[in-house]
């Protein structure tokens, strides 16, 4: 059976050819299209100042918050391919309340972080981002100095944030994460009153993987 093809004919079977071919590759791009959110999964490590007022008999800077190791997951919207908002909601850790290297006591604390970050070269391998913004850090279940002393419950202060993104693939990346948080809290009474303030401006390390929608 001959094919009716002429020469004329030929040219819009190529040119089919490349519709169906520009079509399936629009199909396949449209397949990989990523949405704004990102998730995170982090190991933190959490090194907090030696750094404190004077007061109730205490010298300065002979206060620490023992530090600590503690999962964390964190959410982050990209309002554009190079502005996120990031939003750390980790774990509750418990902490040793140190007086001159010894242990006086204790306190469990969660700090919820939300930071703006602009991200470098978001089409490259390797992405590089600074962030900003607020921790809130809540603590409770304080106690020291035989249960007189409590901290302050409610605590804000800035966070600076600098990191890296290693993308494995076009959704899974690896990440690499530094934040530095300013932030005391009041070492009070029982009653409330305050007795002298623990500067903890922790420095906060992370390491973990992310997965983009």
């Amino acid at each position: 059976m001959k094919t009716n093809l002429t020469k004329k004919s030929i040219p819009t079977w190529l040119l089919l050819a490349v519709l169906a071919g520009g079509v399936q590759s629009a199909v396949a791009q449209a397949d990989e299209e990523l949405t704004p959110w990102l998730v995170r999964v982090r190991a933190l490590v959490i090194h907090t100042d030696t750094n404190n007022t004077a007061g109730g008999g205490v010298s300065t800077d002979t206060l620490k918050i023992s530090d600590e190791v503690q999962p964390e997951v964190d959410v982050s919207y990209f309002f554009t391919p190079h502005i996120a908002a990031e939003l750390v909601a980790t774990y509750p850790v418990s902490h040793s309340i140190q007086l001159n290297g010894s242990d006086i006591g204790g306190l469990k604390e969660l700090p919820p972080t939300l930071n703006l970050q602009y991200h470098f070269d978001p089409m490259g391998k390797v992405t590089p981002y600074l962030g900003a913004g607020f921790t809130y850090l809540r603590t409770w279940d304080s106690r020291a100095a035989g249960g007189s002393l409590t901290t302050s419950q409610s605590n804000w202060g800035p966070d600076v944030q600098v990191g890296m993104d290693y993308a494995l693939s076009t959704h899974v990346s690896l990440n690499l994460d530094i934040k530095k948080l300013f932030i005391s809290a009041d070492v009070q009474t029982v009653g409330g009153a305050s007795v002298l303030t623990a500067n903890l401006n922790p420095w906060i390390v992370g390491v973990g993987a992310g997965y983009r929608f």
